[in-house]
């Protein structure tokens, strides 16, 4: 005959072992999550610094059918850039904005080129697509340095991705 209250006892049991591998498991889960979020952000930033590289060699300058010779006369150019601000950046063609991207919680960007301003200082794009000039970025976890990844970004149109310690 079974004694009155084991059951809950095994429960209580049952509970403490899954809270011990639980409190295992958790810091595993969160270094994972740190490390995949940075390189997510990472990736995005590559691929829109790219994209926006050829943004602006193909609208650099406004097309011959649209510049008009009265009073009203279109910039001369269309610079391509991108503007950061703390949370993530915008990508603008002339005064257009052309898309923009919020960073994933926690996500931090330091460097020459990222400021906690709001209107940020921008990536400078010229007329064959190259930046204006050279900078490189460090791109973490808030909090957990370790995670650091280093945007390297040359003046000859080179992208560089380097895992570093901060």
């Amino acid at each position: 005959m079974k004694e009155h209250g084991s059951l809950l006892i095994e429960v209580i049991i049952a509970c403490a072992v899954l809270a011990v591998f639980a409190m295992v498991a958790l810091p595993n889960g969160l270094a994972i999550y740190r490390e995949a979020a940075v390189e997510y952000e990472v990736q995005c930033l590559l691929s829109d610094i790219r994209y926006m590289r050829e943004v602006s060699r193909t609208t650099e300058r406004w097309p011959k059918s649209m510049e008009r010779r009265d009073a009203y006369q279109l910039p001369l150019r269309r610079q391509a850039q991108m503007r950061f601000r703390r949370g993530g950046y915008t990508m603008l063609a002339g005064s257009a904005v052309h898309s923009s991207h919020d960073f994933l919680p926690g996500i931090v960007i330091t460097g020459r080129f990222a400021t906690s301003s709001r209107d940020g200082i921008a990536l400078t794009f010229g007329d064959d697509g190259l930046l204006a000039t050279p900078c490189t970025m460090l791109i973490y976890m808030e909090g957990h340095p370790q995670s650091a990844r280093k945007l390297i970004l040359s003046a000859g149109g080179r992208c560089r991705v380097e895992r570093s310690v901060k």
